[in-house]
């Protein structure tokens, strides 16, 4: 979820004052960890003016994302993104939806008083080769919206100063179940949409926050879903999600039965621990592709053996504004959003104990007043 931000810049911040226009900085109540680990608070920040592309939204709905937790505790790669890492303290939130309430004078696409929401990413260039083949999410100039010292949507207000990363949400999509989709959603629909085709025999490994979201999107797209978990347990949550069929992988003979006959396999595990993936490649038909989007440890892979069948490894990070804007309408059409539990705001410290502990097919979403 943080590839390409190596280039990005932190928005500032200063000490708190008393809430002013939108030409003026605001002061936003948000939850924030002064320090790697530490509980969240309550406190007041400074956000910044917004400038003549800018939005700000009042918070209604967002999700609790894996990534919140990788920043909060300052976990591997994410350290270098954090608020900590610039002397201030990491709010996050980057699945919100609310209601606009100032726009920048250059912002037509939504009004105040519009539902919009906002996702991972909040900035680009706009000028560079990725950004004009619609891949933002590559741009050397990324920006994001919870990390860096940015106040995310943990928060009553947000704001962001590249309005495009602000999107219009359909009326047919619920709020709270389309939170959690502007970020993890995303992260699932682009790779289905880019790297498959219809009738194409699918597995996705893992059902857990990621995973339950690419089966449904999975089996709306037309794919034949097969659901990959190590728990045979979920076989009834996997095919009521819209699997066509359920494989435990701690069970070999049912990965034996398997062999050789997916088309492409999206791996949504979001692990700490070492876990063995040659054990998935000779799932795949010759040409058939495995893809990663879930934060795993570094992979080994025996390139000799996958040479003969010319299989793939890829990666996939979120998506470009076109990926969000299909994925919200493919989701008004189909009636799709993300299975969730929805917690007010301030319980924020135990969803995410809960979050860190517990493995299952839904997303937290926090709400407030």
């Amino acid at each position: 979820f943080f590839f390409r931000l190596q280039n990005a810049r932190a928005t500032s911040l200063s000490k708190p004052h008393i809430c002013g226009p939108m030409s003026a900085p605001r002061t936003v109540k948000c939850w924030a960890a002064a320090k790697p680990k530490a509980a969240l608070e309550e406190v007041c920040m400074e956000v910044p003016s917004l400038g003549p592309h800018g939005v700000e939204l009042r918070v209604q709905f967002c999700g609790l994302c894996g990534s919140d937790v990788h920043l909060i505790n300052s976990d591997g790669g994410y350290a270098d993104f954090t608020g900590f890492a610039v002397g201030k303290p990491q709010v996050c939130g980057h699945e919100v939806i609310g209601i606009v309430t100032a726009v920048g004078e250059e912002v037509t696409h939504v009004k105040v008083g519009e539902r919009a929401g906002i996702g991972w990413q909040n900035g680009a260039c706009h000028e560079c080769e990725w950004c004009k083949k619609g891949d933002e999410q590559l741009c050397a100039s990324v920006k994001a919206t919870c990390c860096e010292g940015n106040v995310g949507a943990f928060a009553d207000y947000v704001r962001i100063q590249d309005g495009k990363f602000c999107f219009a949400i359909p009326e047919a999509c619920d709020s709270a179940q389309t939170a959690p989709l502007l970020c993890g959603g995303q992260t699932v629909w682009t790779p289905l949409v880019q790297q498959t085709k219809d009738g194409d025999k699918v597995g996705i490994l893992g059902l857990g926050g990621l995973g339950h979201m690419a089966i449904k999107f999975a089996s709306a797209l037309g794919r034949e879903v097969t659901a990959l978990s190590g728990s045979a347990s979920k076989a009834e949550e996997a095919k009521a999600l819209g699997a066509h069929a359920f494989v435990a992988h701690s069970d070999q003979s049912q990965l034996d039965a398997l062999a050789g006959t997916l088309d492409f396999i999206l791996v949504t595990l979001a692990t700490t621990q070492t876990v063995d993936f040659s054990k998935f490649f000779p799932l795949l038909r010759p040409r058939g592709t495995i893809c990663f989007v879930g934060m795993c440890p570094p992979i080994t892979a025996d390139v000799f053996t996958l040479g003969f069948t010319m299989n793939n490894i890829t990666t996939s990070n979120t998506g470009g504004r076109k990926e969000m804007e299909s994925m919200l309408a493919f989701c008004a059409e189909k009636g799709i959003g993300a299975s969730v539990v929805l917690r007010p705001m301030d319980e924020v410290n135990a969803c995410l104990a809960e979050l860190e502990s517990a493995k299952h097919a839904k997303r937290f979403v926090l709400t407030r007043d």
